[in-house]
């Protein structure tokens, strides 16, 4: 018996979703010798790419953050395209969800639910629990009027692709991993999340710097941006500008542009009327490099 009939035997994907499933899982094969570490034997990263490449539709959409600074230069990867019709977005998410649970279940891992979403992990719910992958699709009607026929589709991925054991630990906590403790708590979903946590917000930290918050606390004159959204508005605003001055771990832009939503996921750069010059003094950490 071939390595691939092995594979899709024990897998026992649907006869539905085999052909393109088993597809998407094979690509996910590490390519890490030992000596790195015993990393998981597929893949979600290119597992997610493969989804991504079954269809026009997928294809025709946008990275929206591969990561320039650490830690999510090596492990973090958003996705953003507009679905044909609210009907062909649910059909890709129960799909991507689908394949997250096979691809965990091929690495022996479980999925479990904290509030910054769905994590695939070995040993759970243990102090030898270990973070294997990050995964979570949503959509959004707020940018349908954007969009042809359909909402806005997002899709993202936190995986090791190269760090040392302990360092992916200590990243995965920085994006949003909860490791097992007595006092964690899990969230329950309701069964109409399937099996991944929409999480009502990404697992960003802010209270962490990184390589990015000194690369901005030390750049006078670089290009950067902050995303603001006051609690009760459903769209927030990117303001964009150069690094004029920092102290005390704060930074101070001059911006000169307001932009609508988050340019990290919105489709658009819509700019909206503002003033000419405006002094914005914020955490190093809240900043991010956009140009």
């Amino acid at each position: 018996m071939s390595v691939q009939q092995i594979l899709t035997a024990r897998l026992n994907i649907s006869s539905i979703l085999s052909t393109t499933i088993t597809a998407i899982v094979l690509t996910g094969c590490s390519s890490f010798s030992d000596s790195d570490y015993n990393m998981h034997t597929y893949r979600f990263h290119d597992s997610a790419k493969g989804f991504i490449s079954l269809n026009d539709t997928r294809i025709n959409g946008a990275i929206v953050d591969k990561g320039l600074f650490y830690p999510k230069s090596a492990f973090s990867f958003t996705y953003r395209y507009c679905a044909k019709n609210t009907q062909s977005a649910a059909a890709d998410i129960e799909e991507f969800d689908l394949l997250a649970k096979r691809v965990c279940d091929a690495n022996h891992g479980q999925l479990i639910h904290q509030q910054t979403g769905t994590w695939c992990v070995d040993d759970a719910n243990t102090v030898q629990e270990y973070p294997l992958f990050y995964a979570k699709i949503s959509r959004t009607e707020l940018w349908a009027d954007l969009c042809l026929d359909g909402p806005f589709v997002t899709l993202k991925v936190i995986e090791n692709t190269e760090a040392s054991r302990d360092q992916w630990f200590e990243a995965a906590q920085i994006l949003g991993y909860q490791p097992y403790s007595s006092n964690r708590r899990l969230v329950v979903p309701d069964s109409t999340h399937g099996h991944l946590y929409d999480a009502p917000k990404e697992p960003v930290a802010t209270e962490f710097w990184n390589e990015e918050s000194e690369y901005i606390y030390t750049q006078i004159g670089a290009v950067v941006c902050l995303y603001n959204r006051p609690e009760d508005t459903n769209i927030g605003y990117t303001y964009r500008g150069t690094v004029h001055s920092v102290g005390n771990g704060m930074v101070k832009v001059a911006a000169t542009t307001k932009l609508r939503g988050d340019i990290r996921t919105a489709p658009v750069l819509e700019e909206v009327e503002w003033h000419r010059l405006a002094y914005i003094t914020a955490a190093a950490n809240s900043w991010f490099v956009c140009g």
